[in-house]
């Protein structure tokens, strides 16, 4: 099974595949995180710092639900 990389999504199609994906994959907080992108792209981070933060959020979350 390969992944198959899209390339040149509007940003409406992006928003849409990023809250369909964490809907199915159950990540109620990195889809929170995600809708404050905009605000993610103005403030200067390394590349791999980006998917760090709300990777890093969703363990904690998952760690203080019952």
């Amino acid at each position: 099974m390969g992944v198959t990389r899209r390339r040149g999504l509007t940003e409406p199609a992006a928003d849409a595949a990023m809250d369909a994906a964490c809907r199915n994959l159950c990540l109620p907080t990195m889809r929170g995180w995600f809708k404050r992108v905009d605000a993610a792209a103005r403030d200067p981070m390394p590349y791999r710092g980006f998917p760090a933060e709300p990777l890093t959020a969703e363990c904690d979350d998952r760690v203080r639900r019952p």
